[in-house]
């Protein structure tokens, strides 16, 4: 995956904005996620099919076609 096809989000509302806009495929979670917030990406995206990864000192969730996940 290239980093121009790697969308960036500040906080865990952006990445959920952004992964359920259906335009984005990758976000760089780009800020101090901690273990709370990780596990609750993990439950609400990867439960749906998503992936994360992690990479250059960070990680990056990535999603392909699947039903958008329950919010809380």
């Amino acid at each position: 995956m290239a980093d121009d096809n790697v969308s960036v989000a500040h906080s865990y509302n952006e990445a959920c904005e952004l992964l359920r806009s259906g335009f984005v495929k990758h976000v760089r979670l780009d800020w101090n996620v901690g273990s709370d917030e990780f596990f609750r990406i993990a439950s609400d995206w990867c439960d749906a099919g998503a992936k994360i990864k992690r990479r250059d000192n960070g990680f990056v969730i990535s999603v392909k076609g699947f039903p958008v996940p329950r919010q809380h």
